[in-house]
């Protein structure tokens, strides 16, 4: 029965943890593609094959100068257009040093207000809401009292 209660935190650690590999982020805008809005349901649509992961690292070198100090990350961003909503999902860059999920500065013009941005580092991450990580931060302990 203990090694039944080792292997459940290692196999859930295993199922939940991410390598480093780069990361892999939707891309798309909803001024180009309408299903790219709010909610986003990839899974969900008979349209799935309009979206795309892309790997951010793959044009690493063309996008962000400065890559020794810096690290891929997905962004999702919600900003007016000319008074339109529009919502856009792709790469970003952010420095190593930097734990927020705030986007990078970014400068707008007087047609564009951004509203919301944020970033995150897993792959898909910048979809729907996911849960995935609040799921582990619960059956993790619950696993540890079942298996006691």
């Amino acid at each position: 029965m203990a090694r039944f209660a080792l292997i459940v935190p290692v196999v859930l650690f295993a199922f939940f943890a991410h390598d480093a590999d780069a990361v892999r982020c939707w891309t798309c805008s909803s001024d180009l593609n309408p299903l790219c809005n709010d909610p986003f349901l990839v899974s969900q649509s008979e349209n799935s094959y309009l979206f795309r992961l892309e790997n951010c690292d793959a044009t690493s070198a063309v996008s962000y100068p400065y890559l020794t100090s810096s690290i891929s990350a997905c962004k999702k961003q919600k900003k007016f257009v000319h008074g339109a909503l529009v919502i856009s999902r792709g790469c970003t860059w952010k420095r190593k040093d930097d734990y927020t999920n705030t986007c990078p500065s970014t400068s707008t013009s007087a047609n564009e207000v951004t509203s919301f941005c944020e970033t995150c580092d897993y792959d898909g991450c910048n979809g729907a809401a996911a849960i995935s990580k609040t799921i582990a931060l619960v059956l993790a302990p619950l696993g540890l009292l079942l298996f006691k």
